[in-house]
């Protein structure tokens, strides 16, 4: 959740964000889209770059579907499930002070 909200919502990032969230399950290129909340056309247009980049990587067959998961041995995704932790703790904190204040604290723009 924490890439969408300071990335955008690109379909790039709601892939990754979802495959960040759901670390360690594998889904269908079609689950993925619907759970992204993204076209499967417009997956198929992003998918080779995750691939190349072995962001993802494929992890069984089922019939004729091919499951997907996020490359945990990758480093890029390594880095990017760090940095998803530090952004999910820093707004967790910022939402705390918040509550606490009871004065909303503006996103960075």
């Amino acid at each position: 959740m924490a890439l969408k909200d300071i990335f955008g919502e690109t379909p790039i990032i709601k892939i990754l964000d979802h495959l960040i969230d759901h670390k360690g399950f594998d889904y269908t290129k079609t689950e993925i889209a619907e759970h992204a909340g993204i076209g499967w056309s417009t997956l198929n247009r992003h998918w080779e770059k995750l691939e190349r980049w072995n962001l993802v990587k494929a992890t069984r067959t089922i019939g004729r579907a091919t499951l997907y998961t996020l490359n945990i041995d990758n480093p890029i995704v390594q880095k990017l499930l760090k940095f998803d932790l530090e952004a999910a703790d820093y707004m967790a904190e910022k939402i705390a002070q918040e509550e606490i204040t009871g004065k909303e604290i503006r996103k960075p723009r």
